[in-house]
This record gives C-alpha cells, structure tokens and sequence, in this order.
C-alpha cells in the first residue's frame, strides 16, 4: 500500500509539471562539429558531454541537473559500412579522471529521483510573447525517455543519437571533466561480430569556458 501511495505520488507530481514542461530539440550535427569521436572501420561515434547546469539546461527543461547529480552525453553514432549493427547500452562506460567506472542511469529513473521532492526543479517561466501553450508543455518523463540512447539496432549508412546519463553523489568532482568515454562493441546483426572498443576523451568537447 505505501509503493502504491509513492507511485500515485510521484504520477501526480509528474502530471503537474507537465503542465509547463518544455520539451527542446537538440539537433545533430554532421560529425566533424564535435572534437570528441573516435572512429573504428566504418563507423564514427562522437560524444558531445554537457559539463554544466547551463549546458543541461539547453537540452532539457529541468535547472540545475548537473547539481544533482546527473551528467548528459549526448552520444551520436555514424554506421558509414553496409552492415546493420546493435549497440547494448549496459556495457558502456564513463571512466572518470580517477579511473572510477560509472554506468548509466536510465531516464526514467534520474526522473522519478529528481520530481521525487515534490519541488518544481525548473526556473520559474519567463512568459516568453507569442509562445504557444503547447510548445510550452510537455511530460519529463517522455523528454528524457525519448531523447535517451537505448539498446537499439542501427542500419547502415544512417546515423543514430541518444543521451547517457551519469550519476555520481559528488557532483562537484564533475565525472565528465577528465573523462572518457568507453563503448566495448559494437554487433554486426546475425553474425554477431564485435566491432570496436570506442574510446573517446571527452576534454575536447568541453569548451574552455565550461570547465
């Protein structure tokens, strides 16, 4: 009965942010805009980490995210070779500076963690003129699943995007800030062949005004 109370709680509390939760577009851009790739045979995947609270906030209605705890990657994969290829989002890795390993944290949860409170975690709206209502509203939920990279099959000569998403109770240790990003493998489809690992430094992607 209290499970019960705590998820009804926390639906509700959802169901009321939502009212004003804006959902934002983060565009793809072609690969040579992000300094942060490595590429293996045919496929390039680059990593774009977002370091600040400032940062966050341009891809997802919620202020101060970083502060809590959660650190985006915004993950963009480029399969230039004819073979459909599989990528398992539980083997990847943030290995930060100090060699500590971080899995991630899928958006489902880093929602229910962050509405948990009860407290609107978002700035207070600024009423921007001639804005709709509906380009204003939106669920976190379906933001942060939506947008979130997951297992998932990747045809060729496409490109593929997603975030990851990092927690760590040392916020201020900034996991991104030194850190690289491990991906083991990726699978050819009926084969099963590895293709990889990926390993990719995140600094060059970190601007220097954001570190």
């Amino acid at each position: 009965m209290k499970f019960l109370r705590m998820v009804f709680g926390l639906s509700s509390c959802l169901t009321l942010f939502s009212l004003d939760y804006q959902i934002k577009t983060v565009p793809v851009l072609p690969m040579e805009s992000y300094p942060a790739r490595a590429a293996v045979g045919d496929v390039i995947i680059a990593a774009d980490p977002y370091p600040t609270d400032e940062r966050s906030f341009s891809a997802f209605d919620i202020k101060n995210l970083n502060s809590r705890g959660y650190f985006p990657i915004h993950v963009i994969i480029h399969n230039k070779s004819s073979s459909y290829l599989t990528i398992r989002i539980q083997n990847v890795v943030l290995v930060t500076r100090s060699g500590q390993h971080l899995y991630t944290t899928p958006g489902s949860m880093l929602v229910a963690d962050v509405f948990k409170s009860g407290k609107d975690p978002r700035p207070q709206a600024t009423g921007i003129p001639g804005q709709s209502a509906a380009a204003k509203s939106g669920s976190p939920l379906f933001d942060f699943t939506s947008k979130e990279l997951t297992n998932r099959l990747i045809d060729p000569g496409t490109v593929s995007d997603g975030f990851l998403f990092f927690f760590t109770p040392r916020p201020r240790s900034n996991p991104l800030m030194g850190g690289t990003l491990y991906i083991p493998k990726l699978e050819e489809e009926g084969t099963l062949k590895a293709l990889g690992p990926f390993s990719i430094p995140l600094d060059p992607g970190i601007p220097s005004s954001q570190k």
